[in-house]
């Protein structure tokens, strides 16, 4: 039998939708697969999935005979240095998580990666040199034509839909947009956040008027489809450039135009033909293309070519399904 491992706080919207494509594509090859969160429900014949390098090593430690394969949603080491800067934990951190992706890299039957430069990544930084692996981007939502609309697009209104994290880069964020009301005097800004109070508070620091609300996850993709542009401001860093952020994915379905930073990796391979996308690295690039686009309007179903082309293969279910099924079983 297939068993997922899950730590309690590894379920999200994002994780689930990605779990249930593993568990389709297991069906579908005949398996039995189920979910678990306790250690004592795996026996020495099961082949375990699990999604984080710490559970993989429970699994690994507790059964070093055990059939595990470990999927990698995020460089953690690096990420730890991010989320805890200010912190001398973050040293401590960063060595206690290379340890842990080591020893899954090494050990794991089957690893799982998020994009080809986390597989990049982990061959220039540990070597990596096995070809057990299999890559599928994080995304979690459908492509819906009917979020573009004439109507929608004849205003300039951006969202950014998120936490407020240092590492999401609101502070850049507001002050881009800054920029852009400054050219488009009709462009409105709308936050959605459960952090209401910092970010009103943000937006008073950079000068910045906003609606800003809380909408919950079940409701956001609903909310999303109303406006034209949707920000994702990145630093060049690791964390980033390995990523692929489940936003673009959200906004996109939306038919909301991402306006983001050229810093991912496997953005620069998928969108680097597209018209309807911005991807900048200064400022004064990403006004550029706005102001481009706002002059010379959007053609409706050009965009919607574009957008389902990708959502029938970057971010298509079926595009990974039976390839992924294959690898698990194999």
């Amino acid at each position: 039998m297939y068993k997922i491992y899950l730590h309690k706080g590894d379920l999200n919207e994002a994780t689930s939708f990605y779990l249930e494509i593993i568990k389709s594509a297991l069906i579908r090859r005949g398996k039995t697969v189920e979910v678990t969160f306790s250690l004592n429900a795996l026996s020495a014949e099961d082949f375990v999935i699990t999604i984080q390098a710490k559970a993989f090593a429970e699994v690994w430690l507790r059964n070093r005979k055990q059939k595990i394969i470990n999927w990698y949603q995020g460089i953690v080491p690096e990420e730890a240095m991010c989320t805890f800067e200010g912190s001398i934990s973050k040293y401590g951190r960063y060595l206690f998580w290379n340890f842990l992706e080591i020893l899954a890299l090494k050990k794991a039957l089957g690893n799982i990666f998020v994009s080809d430069a986390m597989l990049v990544h982990y061959r220039h930084k540990y070597k990596y040199s096995k070809d057990n692996f299999f890559i599928m981007p994080c995304f979690n939502q459908e492509l819906k034509l009917s979020s573009f609309s004439e109507k929608k697009y004849s205003v300039p209104s951006f969202v950014y839909a998120g936490s407020l994290s240092r590492w999401q880069c609101i502070d850049k964020t507001l002050f881009l947009y800054g920029k852009i009301k400054k050219h488009l005097p009709n462009a409105t800004l709308t936050i959605l956040t459960k952090e209401i109070e910092r970010a009103k508070n943000l937006c008073k620091q950079y000068g910045v008027e906003a609606v800003v609300k809380f909408i919950p996850s079940i409701e956001l993709q609903d909310e999303l489809c109303h406006y034209k542009y949707g920000f994702i401001v990145r630093d060049d860093i690791a964390v980033n450039n390995v990523a692929t952020p489940t936003k673009m994915n959200s906004y996109m379905a939306a038919g909301v135009i991402p306006v983001y930073s050229d810093v991912v990796a496997d953005f620069k391979k998928v969108f680097h033909d597209l018209n309807y996308v911005i991807s900048f690295k200064k400022i004064d690039e990403a006004i550029d293309k706005i102001l481009h686009i706002e002059k010379i309007g959007i053609d409706c179903n050009l965009m919607k070519l574009e957008y389902k082309k990708v959502f029938d293969t970057y971010y298509s279910v079926d595009n990974y399904v039976e390839p992924l099924g294959r690898f698990l079983t194999k």
